[in-house]
């Protein structure tokens, strides 16, 4: 069955939506059980089947429970035993022991959006108005002036759900500030939502999700047969792959991914989705997963649930996690810092999915076969939607380009997976024999280039970028690729005009149309200042372009304005996103090692309440260069215009320090 938009689990069964091609909406109900897995021995819990499952991993056993209820039932003590692993998702579990996958059949235009973004009063103590749009070209304000009162603005919203009936709805920031307040205010005016597909409203959980070296804390919504997209995720997601983002806030994202100023909230939000979520939706085709689910599991945690689905499928016992250890990992390197001309890169395709196909290895504890089998598949399937992208244009183009990254990231996934502590099938010998073979051939690479005269400047893990020697011939590519084994191949990707290396993993690009490309947190990590960037943005304009006397100016004309203090307060502002509650910190505080931090502090200072993921905009007061930030700082929002009280000494300090560096 395809072009599935939703899935639910219900008391005895589970529900399915599926739209059609004219986009008619229908249900259908499907025979479901609720089940876990479990080693032998573990007592069959009441209401429950118990089913022998072949292989010989020790979770042989497979629960199916006779409802819902009994299942949910059962559930806390199950947690609790050991021997048992329990599948949270419910529609995971469904999709898992089927053959259907969400969405497959259909392009992601095809899916009904609703985008929504709610005004608050100036008192922050009522819902002023709620803005609406979809992708089928509704648009709508709910306010005072057309509904009369806070009350009916909620009714209006509601209805507009239920009558538009979106497959998905999405919004900006929506989990952390609107949904919560949404749901604040109808509980004050006794107000029931019941815009889900059952008839219900909103609900939520607590939940945590890995962005990058972070655990982000959220409350996570699901409205029954609809799916609940918080955009602000996409965007962290996103930044931790590019690194990018000066801020979160909406008009620099709307200049940054070039969306017209004048679009508001919804407009906006419509945009970011189409360009960010394409990836998710075409995930779901293949892993098991709804689309939340798709979007806040790391890849690791998605493809554990997509091999588990095919044991289940299978009828086949499934395996322990190794335990988690250290192993070496790609290979890294610099050249001397410095501006380099006509520089070339060079990139082994991936690398390690190629490896593993390369070396014919497989997991040890993958009995069926299965992680090289996808493997194979997904790269058959991402090599047919290039070739589709090729050939194809407008719409069915940008689909082909949205499937082809979509798989390219789920193959790039696969070596990760070896060495992801909660996999199932992880093999961390196997991930130590891939970085090998990968350190390998990036040294083969270097030595050749090196032979031939080329001067290396940065190597990282699958890359190199390189200076070409004089006199190289038209055979320099071939000679380059000679040395690489069957099956892995080498693309020269771009030619640069200059590059300038600051130190390893930290360098400069200057792109051919004059633009330039910055890598490594030395030299755009948010944790600067906004002066600071505006220098370092200096230097590396100045370096790259052979114009040394804008450092100069750049740093005299940040020296007197820090000075005499006509620089923008908000030039010399830290910004902070906290990752934890305040209340949380401060339960912390007696605990060993502990370390105090200013935006937690400033946070549990001030008379605004401030939740985990908030932004805390702060500025180093006093008079010394050099003193702790923590107890020497103000937020911005409390400081006055006319009484410039920053600590002038401090932020000299910081630029000296910078310009010192870049000499």
């Amino acid at each position: 069955m395809d072009r599935i938009v939703a899935a639910e689990v219900t008391a005895l069964n589970a529900e399915i939506f599926v739209r059609d091609t004219a986009g008619k909406l229908s249900r259908q109900f499907m025979p479901f059980s609720p089940w876990c897995l479990a080693e032998k021995g573990v007592s069959v819990p009441e209401g429950a089947v118990e089913t022998a499952l072949s292989g010989t991993a020790p979770l042989n056993r497979r629960f199916e429970f006779s409802s819902l209820e009994v299942y949910e039932n059962a559930l806390p003590e199950l947690k609790k035993t050991p021997g048992v692993l329990t599948v949270r998702d419910l529609s995971c579990q469904f999709f898992s022991t089927s053959n259907l996958r969400l969405f497959a059949g259909m392009d992601f235009n095809e899916l009904v959006r609703m985008q929504f973004a709610v005004t608050v009063s100036a008192d922050e103590k009522s819902v002023e108005a709620i803005e609406v749009s979809d992708n089928r070209g509704f648009a709508a304000r709910f306010d005072i002036d057309n509904c009369g009162g806070e009350l009916e603005i909620l009714a209006a919203f509601n209805a507009a759900v239920k009558e538009r009936d979106p497959d998905l709805i999405e919004g900006f920031n929506i989990f952390r500030t609107d949904l919560p307040f949404l749901e604040k205010r109808a509980k004050k005016l006794k107000f029931t939502f019941d815009c889900g597909r059952d008839g219900k409203g909103f609900s939520s959980r607590k939940s945590r999700f890995p962005v990058a070296e972070k655990q982000i804390s959220c409350t996570r919504y699901a409205l029954y047969g609809r799916h609940i997209i918080d955009i602000y995720h996409l965007l962290l997601f996103y930044d931790a792959v590019h690194r990018d983002f000066e801020t979160f806030e909406l008009e620099y994202l709307k200049s940054y991914f070039h969306i017209p100023e004048n679009s508001g909230i919804c407009d906006t939000v419509r945009e970011l989705s189409a360009l960010l979520l394409p990836a998710s939706f075409y995930k779901c085709c293949t892993l098991p997963l709804n689309l939340q689910d798709a979007v806040l599991r790391g890849s690791g945690a998605a493809l554990d649930a997509l091999f588990i689905a095919e044991y289940q499928r299978a009828g086949a016992s499934v395996p322990y996690p190794e335990e988690a250890r250290r192993f070496a990992g790609a290979l890294t390197g610099a050249g001397e810092a410095g501006v380099y001309h006509n520089v070339r890169h060079c990139d082994v395709r991936s690398l390690y999915p190629s490896l593993l196909l390369y070396l014919d290895r497989a997991p040890v504890r993958d009995e069926l076969g299965i992680f090289l089998k996808l493997l194979r598949q997904l790269r058959e399937f991402r090599l047919n939607a290039k070739d589709r992208a090729k050939a194809a244009s407008g719409s069915e183009k940008q689909r082909f380009n949205a499937l082809q990254n979509t798989f390219k990231i789920l193959i790039n996934s696969f070596y990760g997976y070896l060495g992801f502590a909660q996999g199932s099938f992880n093999d961390y010998a196997l991930a130590e024999t891939v970085t090998a073979a990968g350190r390998e051939i990036l040294s083969k690479l270097a030595q050749k280039l090196e032979a031939l005269d080329a001067k290396i400047l940065e190597m990282d893990t699958d890359g190199i970028y390189f200076t070409m020697p004089e006199n190289s011939d038209s055979d320099f590519d071939m000679q380059i690729i000679s040395v690489l084994p069957p099956g892995i191949e080498l693309e020269f990707d771009a030619v640069y005009p200059a590059m300038y290396c600051y130190k390893a993993k930290n360098y400069a690009l200057l792109n051919a149309d004059g633009s330039i490309s910055v890598s490594g947190a030395a030299l755009k990590s948010r944790a600067l200042e906004n002066f600071q960037r505006r220098f370092i943005q200096c230097v590396l304009q100045a370096k790259l372009t052979g114009k040394p006397d804008l450092i100069e100016t750049c740093y005299s004309e940040l020296k007197t304005s820090i000075t005499n203090r006509t620089i923008a307060l908000s030039d010399l502002v830290k910004s902070e996103v906290l990752s934890d509650s305040p209340e949380n910190y401060k339960r912390k505080q007696n605990t060993p090692g502990f370390r105090r931090s200013a935006p937690y502090e400033l946070a549990l200072a001030s008379d605004k309440k401030f939740r985990a993921g908030d932004k805390v905009e702060f500025y180093v007061t006093g008079t010394k260069a050099k003193l702790p930030v923590v107890g020497n700082s103000k937020l911005l929002s409390d400081a006055d215009p006319a009484v410039r009280d920053e600590n002038s000494a401090y932020y000299l300090n910081k630029l000296d320090d910078l310009y010192n560096q870049f000499k």
